[in-house]
């Protein structure tokens, strides 16, 4: 049995298919933007939520459509999304290729292979994110026949201390993703953070989950949309091609 399993471990490299093609399927143009409506809940309380960048008025972008229950942690994890320059560019994971590295270590597991990996600081990554990647593993599911990136999770390798000096006992971070057909990409449908530890003598616990119902994508220009699904159309013949 363990060497069934070892057997079926192996190394790639993010710059080969089908890694490659998954993770350039989760980097939508850079002129790619989306309206959206979001669920939100700590288990406490429920916010849903409606963005639309298309609304000239910046303040009336983000919308609380919906609010049940008090819960300030929930209210302030709203705001904090809200207070985005972009809170669409939540709904991609455009940083995933940065975050793995050129190398990677693969298993099969059943007919998806999960991907481990050790987040790699990217451009992207402020001091706590740098932080952070000091004390999680990643791991992502990977469909290679369709060569589609299913969910990203990132979990807590042992207990840890903040710098807040939280302790935090168990820790995961979970991200699903599911094709958009008709732009050729990948983005994120659904959020969950589970965590729990202890702060100041008291315990706390927070299940986080977040899904978005609602989603309309657009280019910012006619012209930009135009340029893309040129280039969409010249990918997929070329693929075609080598397939054949």
């Amino acid at each position: 049995m363990i060497l069934d399993l070892i057997a079926a471990a192996f190394l790639i490299s993010t710059a080969d298919a089908p890694l490659e093609t998954a993770l350039s399927r989760v980097e939508p143009p850079s002129s790619i933007r989306a309206a959206f409506v979001v669920e939100i809940t700590d288990g406490e309380a429920f916010r849903e939520v409606a963005y639309d960048p298309r609304i000239v008025d910046l303040e009336a972008r983000w919308k609380v459509l919906e609010a049940e229950g008090e819960s300030t942690e929930l209210d302030r994890a709203v705001d904090e999304w809200g207070a985005q320059d972009a809170p669409d560019s939540w709904l991609f994971a455009d940083d995933l290729r940065a975050s793995m590295g050129s190398i990677v270590e693969a298993q099969e597991i059943g007919a998806a292979w999960q991907i481990k990996f050790e987040h790699v600081p990217s451009d992207n990554d402020g001091p706590l994110d740098v932080w952070a990647a000091e004390h999680l593993a990643g791991y992502a599911m990977l469909e290679p026949v369709m060569s589609e990136i299913l969910r990203v999770d990132y979990r807590a390798l042992a207990p840890f201390e903040t710098p807040q000096g939280a302790k935090v006992d168990t820790y995961q971070h979970s991200y699903f993703l599911q094709p958009n057909t008709d732009l050729g990409f990948t983005y994120v449908t659904a959020f969950k953070v589970d965590v729990q530890g202890s702060f100041l003598g008291q315990d706390f616990e927070r299940a986080y989950r977040v899904r978005v119902t609602n989603v309309q994508f657009f280019f910012a220009t006619e012209r930009d949309q135009k340029i893309y699904q040129t280039q969409l159309g010249s990918s997929a013949k070329t693929l075609m091609a080598k397939s054949d």
